[in-house]
């Protein structure tokens, strides 16, 4: 009797640790597949600490979240000034339609990567910009310009990226190589960006209530 008890609880405990590694399993492999079906990761910020919109881009295969330059001052200044590009980040410019553009290194800290696309997101023409050294005490703002390298896209451009030093090579990205960019949320990030403002509507000036004279004195009654 005492041996058929003891059967009756190992055999229990041998059905409880299946059951437990069963439930193990499947858990893991829901977490797996849910990590499958979100290879995005983490939604991008919805502004950088620059301030700028940013806009997740894929690639070749890798996320990206760039910041949108797209009026003329945020594209002047780019990247300039930066001590560091972050890993899979960058910057974005927008243009309103396709054109020839032409890129420098001025005020720039590090080297960096640029790939001009056109309207399609098709890489037409890529760089590995270099640091140039900066403008001298004595060197005029001119002067200084003009000795930069200009990096020239050839035409039908509408967008460039910017990228970490030697991303190009990394992932292979050369002319023909296509970006899947949202060029609908791109252009609206150039819409909005360069909306006009909207006029204030002009104060009226306020008149001052002129005063209620104070109601004559009823005159005591005659007899």
């Amino acid at each position: 009797m005492k041996r058929s008890t003891s059967i009756r609880l190992a055999l229990l405990v041998g059905v409880i640790v299946v059951m437990g590694g069963l439930a193990y399993a499947a858990n893991r492999s829901l977490e797996q597949g849910a990590a499958k079906s979100d290879p995005a990761g983490p939604p991008a910020p919805s502004l950088a600490a620059s301030g700028l919109p940013v806009e997740r881009v894929m690639i070749q295969g890798q996320n990206f979240d760039l910041e949108v330059a797209a009026t003329e001052a945020d594209i002047a200044k780019g990247l300039s000034k930066r001590t560091e590009i972050p890993p899979h980040t960058g910057m974005i410019f927008v243009f309103p339609s396709g054109n020839e553009r032409s890129f420098w290194m001025v005020d720039c800290l590090i080297d960096m990567d640029i790939a001009y696309l056109a309207t399609d997101g098709t890489v037409l023409t890529v760089y590995s910009m270099k640091m140039e050294p900066l403008r001298g005490e004595s060197e005029s703002k001119l002067d200084y310009e003009n000795r930069l390298k200009r990096y020239l896209s050839g035409s039908g451009v509408q967008f460039a990226i910017e990228t970490p030093a030697g991303t190009n090579d990394a992932l292979k990205i050369k002319p023909g190589v296509k970006i899947p960019i949202d060029r609908k949320s791109l252009l609206n990030h150039w819409r909005a960006r360069n909306a006009p403002p909207v006029p204030t509507p002009p104060r009226l000036p306020i008149r001052p209530v002129p005063a209620v004279p104070p109601a004559p004195a009823t005159p005591p009654p005659t007899r």
